[in-house]
């Protein structure tokens, strides 16, 4: 991970159809303006994100255009 601060649009084309862990985005009214990725689904099991989500440390998003919405956790 390079940990730099990147759009949305930086990230889809960085780590395409992945599920990346983000930290310190920037809100804006909809989505975010920039974050950085923390974790891969290549860099770290899936089940682990979901944890780590679920404790705050991260956001979890998936990268493919098609499907550009936030992963949700029940």
């Amino acid at each position: 991970m390079n940990m730099k601060r990147m759009t949305w649009e930086e990230i889809k084309k960085a780590y395409p159809k992945q599920v990346v862990g983000l930290v310190d985005c920037e809100p804006q009214p909809v989505n975010f303006k920039t974050a950085i990725v923390k974790y891969t689904n290549k860099t770290m099991p899936y089940d682990e994100m979901v944890g780590r989500a679920i404790d705050g440390e991260i956001s979890l998003r998936y990268t493919a255009p098609e499907e550009d919405m936030r992963i949700r956790i029940w």
